[in-house]
């Protein structure tokens, strides 16, 4: 159906004027407080200015429209159909504005977002679930884009930019990654429910010797891979996995299948696979550190909100 468009929508062209120019969305400002209140006076007093230079600034947006918006043939101020047809248009684009206005406001302050996350396999079964329902709690607008990585890929991503904020072990680039203990996380024993330890209230490091090791991939995570094997040095212990993997869950699984033993981090004991038993390790240095890692320098709202978050967790 054809429907003639109105002598005043053809004289307003909200957005450009007819040189292309985009109109001053300030002097929309002006217009709507002149419109509201139909004296040029009140309004300047509302904005807070003086009205001649408030007059100006009308008379620039009538040319910059190329229409009348107010008659001032009398005593009273009155809207021209021009006038008429921009206002509701008028406070439509002004609410628009400070929508976004408000949204980057937000984004500002870390109220909305996405924040990027890489974290250890090992964090996923208790420390990730915990500190993420937290901060969901705290930040319901932030969306978080997830990936797991060991410690290394961690610290390779966070110098890309690729993620905002790391849940790790290791700290490969301390010149350019901070980091923040977590805490320190105590290592168990995984062995099959057959193997002669299954039952020991404890075990030492020394006890493995000689045993079948499953660990994880040397070559995705070789800060922990170091870790481990110098840590079992002292025990006289050589750590040379003879199955690698980069899950805990595949790890675990092979020892409940009989395949070997495993060094684990205490977090990953809620997986309990049948045939599996943990076993505490007592040596005093039978733990690992577990770190929030961040770019150097002055963090992201959304990466200092997870620091807060963490802090008051753990």
């Amino acid at each position: 159906m054809f429907v003639e468009t109105s002598r005043a929508a053809r004289e307003v062209q909200l957005g450009h004027d007819s040189e292309g120019r985009t109109v001053n969305l300030q002097r929309l400002r002006y217009f709507t407080a002149v419109a509201e209140e139909l004296h040029f006076g009140r309004a300047a007093e509302r904005l807070h200015m003086s009205q001649p230079p408030l007059s100006q600034q009308i008379r620039l947006l009538e040319s910059e429209l190329d229409a009348a918006l107010f008659d001032r043939s009398t005593r009273r101020v009155t809207l021209t159909d021009a006038g008429r047809f921009l206002y509701p248009e008028a406070v439509r684009l002004l609410a628009a504005a400070d929508g976004v206005e408000r949204l980057m406001e937000q984004r500002r302050e870390g109220q909305t977002g996405t924040l990027r996350v890489g974290f250890v396999d090992s964090a996923a079964y208790e420390v990730m679930p915990r500190v993420l329902s937290e901060y969901r709690r705290r930040r319901p607008r932030v969306d978080f884009e997830l990936h797991t990585l060991s410690s290394d890929e961690q610290v390779e991503a966070l110098r890309a930019g690729r993620i905002d904020l790391g849940i790790g072990r290791a700290v490969a680039d301390p010149a350019h990654v901070e980091s923040t203990l977590v805490m320190d996380e105590r290592l168990l024993l995984a062995v099959g429910a057959s193997h002669r330890l299954a039952a020991s209230p404890a075990a030492c490091l020394r006890d493995l010797s000689g045993e079948p090791i499953i660990g994880f991939d040397r070559s995705v995570s070789p800060s922990l891979h170091a870790v481990l094997a110098g840590m079992l040095a002292i025990g006289g212990v050589a750590y040379d996995p003879m199955i690698e993997a980069t899950e805990y869950t595949t790890i675990l699984g092979f020892v409940a299948a009989g395949e070997g033993v495993a060094i684990v981090p205490a977090g990953v004991q809620t997986f309990r696979p049948p045939g599996l038993v943990y076993v505490p390790l007592e040596d005093a240095s039978a733990s690992v550190p577990l770190l929030l890692l961040r770019g150097a320098g002055e963090p992201l709202p959304l990466v200092s909100h997870a620091l807060e978050v963490v802090a008051e967790l753990y």
